[in-house]
C-alpha cells in the first residue's frame, strides 16, 4: 500500500463513508472510491463491503488499521514539525566575529534579532581571523562577521558595512605631530594590520614603533594607559570608551569592509537564511 492508499482507507475506516472521507481529504467522492479500489487490488482483498446501505469493514481491514492508524500518527507528527519549523524555527546558530566587533556590533545585532526571532538559540564566539577561516572550513560555524576577508574556494564574502580607521591618542594631546609619542602597531599578521601597513608605506609616514599587538582592545588600553598613540579602527576605538583617550580623524581616509563570512556549498537552515538577510540590513550606528 501507498501512503495515500493509507490514507484514504484510514479516513473511509474512521468515518464509514466514502462521502465523509472526502469531504475530510477534500477531494472528490469518485477520487476516494477510485484509490480505495486500487488499494484493494494491490494487496489482493477487500477492504470494505456494502451490507444493507451501510460501509463495512472487513476483518481483514480491522487487523490492518490496527498498524496503519500508527503511521497516521506517525505522519501527522511529521506534519506538525514540518510546519513549526518553516513558521518557528528553533535550532542553534554557530556564530563568531572578530574581538573588535564583539563589544558593541554583533551583541547588538543579535539583540535585535532575537526580539524578532525568539526561538532561535546562538552559540557565540569572538576569534582572531584565522580561527575563525578554519572553524568555518572546519563546519564548526554556521557564519561569522570580520573585517576586511577574501572570498576562496571554500568561503563565500557578503560586504555588510564599512568603516574607518582613525587616530587614538591620550586626551589633550598637544603634539599633534606625534613625535613625541611612541606608535603602537597593529601587528601586520591581521587583515586590517596589512592594510595600515600598506598605508603607511603609499603615504611615506615615517612611525616608529616598540610596540605591536594584534590585539585592538590592548592596543586602545595602552593610549589609555599613557603610552603613546594608535591608528586603529573606529569600531574599537569608539566602543571601548576609554576616558583617558581622544579620537582623531585619519586624513588621508583609510576605509575597511565588515564582511559576512560563510562555506560555500553547504545549505543554510531557516534560521541561518534569516540571520543573514537581517545583517544584510542591519544599521549600526557607532
Amino acid at each position: 500500500m501507498r501512503l495515500r492508499h493509507i490514507e484514504v482507507f484510514n479516513n473511509v475506516y474512521k468515518t464509514g463513508s466514502v462521502t465523509a472521507a472526502a469531504k475530510l481529504l477534500n477531494v472528490s467522492q469518485p477520487s476516494v472510491s477510485k484509490v480505495l479500489a486500487h488499494a484493494e487490488q494491490q494487496i489482493g482483498f477487500p477492504l470494505f463491503e456494502r451490507i444493507k446501505r451501510r460501509l463495512i469493514s472487513t476483518p481483514e481491514a480491522d487487523i490492518l488499521y490496527r498498524h496503519t492508524a500508527i503511521m497516521e500518527d506517525v505522519l501527522t507528527d511529521i506534519n506538525e514539525i514540518s510546519e513549526g519549523l518553516a513558521e518557528i524555527p528553533v535550532d542553534r546558530l554557530r556564530v563568531a566575529c572578530t574581538p573588535s566587533l564583539g563589544i558593541d556590533f554583533f551583541p547588538k545585532a543579535i539583540a535585535q534579532f532575537k526580539l524578532m526571532n525568539p526561538n532561535v538559540n546562538f552559540e557565540i564566539s569572538s576569534n582572531h581571523y584565522a580561527d575563525i577561516r578554519k572553524n568555518i572550513s572546519d563546519t564548526l560555524l554556521d557564519i561569522a562577521v570580520a573585517q576586511d576577508q577574501s572570498e576562496d574556494e571554500e568561503i563565500g564574502i557578503i560586504n555588510l558595512a564599512k568603516g574607518n580607521f582613525v587616530i587614538l591618542e591620550p586626551k589633550n594631546n598637544q603634539d599633534k605631530t606625534y613625535k613625541s609619542l611612541p606608535f603602537i602597531k597593529l601587528s601586520f599578521k591581521s587583515p586590517l594590520g596589512k592594510k595600515l601597513d600598506k598605508y603607511i608605506l603609499k603615504n611615506k609616514l615615517h612611525l616608529e614603533s616598540t610596540i605591536s599587538s594584534d590585539n585592538y582592545q590592548m592596543a586602545a588600553s595602552l593610549v589609555n594607559n599613557g603610552f603613546g598613540y594608535t591608528i586603529l579602527d573606529e569600531y574599537t576605538a569608539r566602543t571601548s570608551r576609554l576616558p583617558n583617550s581622544q579620537i582623531t580623524e585619519l586624513l588621508p581616509k583609510l576605509e575597511f569592509n565588515i564582511n559576512l563570512m560563510f562555506l560555500k556549498n553547504v545549505a543554510f537552515s531557516i534560521s541561518t537564511k534569516k540571520f543573514i538577510e537581517f545583517l544584510s540590513d542591519f544599521h549600526y550606528e557607532l
